[in-house]
């Protein structure tokens, strides 16, 4: 009986899941779940009150690691050096989008109207208010470069990693390359370009 029900749970994740993706939260319905995981509404209902719950369900284990992994990142001092190997942080992206690819989808692209509708501001604001202590506290300075323009660099980094993931979720080793680019030109970037450039300040 205990097997049986986690079959029908599974389809009925399954289906959500392809209705989510292809019609975003708020255009997805319990009735279209059923037709697209052949499981009957009231069945569905037993084990999900709505689909707001279905979508948490499906979405909430991967925005927790995600947050986590923002939350405990460990930055270091910028440099044109590039890595061999993805840091801790992006190596948590790469195993996060590799083994939930359509979770990784579902949470980025198709969360308007829930929750986790800001999510990507949310992390940002998460490693742009990190970054900034860190250059505080380790009187890091770039020339004619205020903490506005930080956070939109800080922005366009996460939003750039997310598109990656979500680009090369099927194939690792791309992805894994693509990320230690990015990571390079991102970092070899700031490290070296700041100080060459004479950008306008704020009045």
């Amino acid at each position: 009986m205990q097997i049986k029900k986690k079959e029908v749970q599974n389809k009925i994740y399954l289906g959500a899941m392809e209705v989510f993706k292809e019609n975003g939260y708020s255009g997805a319905t319990m009735k279209a779940i059923s037709r697209k995981s052949k499981v009957p509404i009231g069945n569905i209902y037993r084990y999900y009150e709505n689909k707001e719950i279905l979508f948490d369900e499906i979405v909430f284990e991967l925005y927790s690691s995600l947050k986590y992994n923002h939350i405990h990142e460990k930055l270091e001092k910028l440099s044109s050096k590039c890595d061999k190997e993805p840091k801790i942080f992006l190596n948590n992206y790469i195993t996060l989008a590799t083994s939930k690819p359509m979770e990784f989808s579902i949470l980025f692209d198709s969360s308007s109207g829930t929750k986790y509708d800001n999510f990507l501001d949310e992390l940002v604001e998460i490693r742009g208010e990190k970054y900034l202590k860190y250059k505080r506290k380790n009187n890091v300075k770039y020339e004619n470069i205020d903490e506005d323009f930080i956070m939109i660099l800080m922005k366009s980094s996460i939003t750039s990693i997310v598109d990656i993931c979500k680009k090369y979720s099927s194939n690792e080793k791309l992805l894994r390359y693509y990320l230690i680019k990015f990571d390079c030109f991102f970092r070899s970037g700031i490290s070296d370009k700041f100080k060459e450039v004479n950008f306008h300040t704020k009045d």
